[in-house]
């Protein structure tokens, strides 16, 4: 083993990183961004990040207990055996399954392997993976939630596009379908017809009103209708995209390559959007994007921008990240937006440099 990248310990905080003001979606309320964040250390001085999320103090109050769990199989092993790390992490969570808190604990330790062997190597991730792209295009998500007002609502397109998006996403799936249909009309006047509009249901519909909405949506010309319907209905997402005109894009509840594949084997997206931490890390997602790609479907990273720029970058099919700054507080240098794209950048790993007195503030 080379003896630099021996695993010397893991470490795991807790964070509560606070939102200004809620967040609403027809799922639940977001108050809070409650994080575990892990730091792999090797024994030549690489640390490698990564972290996995949930709403409520109590779940992540789990998640870290099996984190801990877990990291005593990476410790003396070494960081850049990823696949090995990756099936035996997978192996010891077999009894209580691989889904569910087990993927988004696996998920942070493969990630932060991850991150070491770029430093390992010198060499971004993004360079790892195969560095199509210098630059991705992204889309805000950090806005147009289903509280705002419709006045709130338009100042707040506006505003995003004044930032230099080229593309934003909305929220819908409220109770009335003609207030969703006349916000949607309201998000378009405001950016034009020049930049890109997606919105998002967050599973609030069936399949009927899924057609009927799609139908009704059709004018405001959208990117995609992302998971509008529940996410284990696949031969429900598969009908919809046969019968509607835009594209249907969903994947970001979906657990490891498995059941993404499941997905797209049956025609149920345009976009496949898998979820870093759903996909237990970077080892199982980088095998769902290349399936994906033999398929010819686009993939777009749900969240973990941080992170998933890098499989964007380095990926011919990934075509758009998501821009959501949930834990852009912890960073030394926040992302920025240049033209509606964000640099892949050239540091070793994924780059990131965390704030250490912030890591301080939302300890919990």
């Amino acid at each position: 083993m080379p003896t630099g990248t021996r695993i010397t310990g893991v470490d795991i905080d807790f964070l509560s990183i606070p939102l200004d003001r809620p967040l609403v979606t027809a799922a639940f309320p977001i108050p809070a961004i409650d994080t575990a964040l892990v730091h792999v250390r090797t024994s030549a001085g690489h640390t490698g990040v990564a972290w996995s999320f949930a709403f409520g103090q109590g779940k992540v109050a789990a998640l870290i207990r099996l984190i801990d769990d877990l990291a005593e199989i990476l410790v003396g092993a070494d960081a850049l055996e990823t696949e090995r790390l990756w099936a035996r992490m997978s192996k010891a969570v077999g009894f209580v399954g691989r889904q569910g808190l087990a993927a988004l604990a696996i998920s942070t330790l493969d990630t932060a392997c991850w991150d070491i062997k770029g430093q390992a190597a010198g060499l971004p991730v993004h360079r790892l993976l195969g560095g199509y792209r210098d630059s991705v295009e992204v889309y805000a998500s950090q806005g147009l939630w289903l509280d705002r007002s419709r006045d709130e609502l338009a100042k707040e397109a506006q505003s995003l596009v004044e930032q230099g998006f080229r593309a934003v996403k909305m929220r819908a799936g409220l109770p009335e379908e003609d207030e969703d249909v006349a916000r949607v009309a309201l998000v378009r006047e405001a950016i034009g017809p020049g930049v890109k509009l997606m919105v998002d249901a967050n599973q609030a519909w069936d399949l009927k009103q899924t057609l009927r909405m799609a139908a009704r949506l059709a004018p405001y010309e959208l990117t995609w209708l992302e998971e509008p319907m529940p996410y284990t209905q696949v031969d429900a997402y598969a009908i919809a995209r046969r019968a509607m005109d835009m594209p249907l894009c969903t994947g970001e509840s979906n657990y490891l390559k498995a059941e993404l594949m499941t997905l797209a084997g049956q025609g149920g997206a345009d976009y496949i959007m898998p979820d870093l931490m759903r996909m237990s890390g970077m080892t199982e997602l980088v095998k769902a994007a290349h399936q994906c790609e033999s398929l010819e479907l686009p993939v777009t990273p749900h969240l973990f921008m941080e992170h998933c720029l890098h499989l964007a970058a380095g990926l011919p099919n990934v075509v758009w990240q998501e821009f959501q700054p949930w834990w852009q507080p912890i960073m030394q240098e926040p992302l920025q937006v240049m033209d509606g794209c964000v640099p892949a950048g050239d540091q070793p790993g994924f780059g990131i440099v965390l704030s250490q007195e912030a890591v301080e503030r939302y300890r919990v």
